[in-house]
């Protein structure tokens, strides 16, 4: 007796195109001593061969951090970008 149950083998040419699902993610770099001020930023991304996707250049003004609450020092300044569907880099 078996649990499994029989299945044909699919040719790959039945098989439904999947598009590549977009990522959907978040990343992170540190910068010390940012100003609150404006500066220039370029955000370039590459495949994995190697070759540019994305190359945005962008200004925007980092905010003051307060992780020990709004009564305390800062704890350093902080810029957001969001990149498009389209491929628009904007700040947030």
């Amino acid at each position: 007796m078996t649990t499994e149950s029989p299945t044909a083998a699919q040719s790959p040419a039945a098989s439904p195109t999947q598009s590549p699902e977009p990522l959907i993610g978040h990343g992170f770099a540190a910068v010390r001593g940012l100003p609150e001020k404006s500066i220039h930023v370029r955000l370039v991304f590459k495949n994995q061969q190697g070759s540019v996707v994305l190359d945005r250049p962008i200004s925007v003004t980092p905010k003051p951090t307060y992780p020990n609450g709004r009564n305390c020092s800062p704890g350093g300044h902080q810029a957001h970008l969001t990149v498009t569907k389209d491929g628009s880099l904007i700040p947030r």
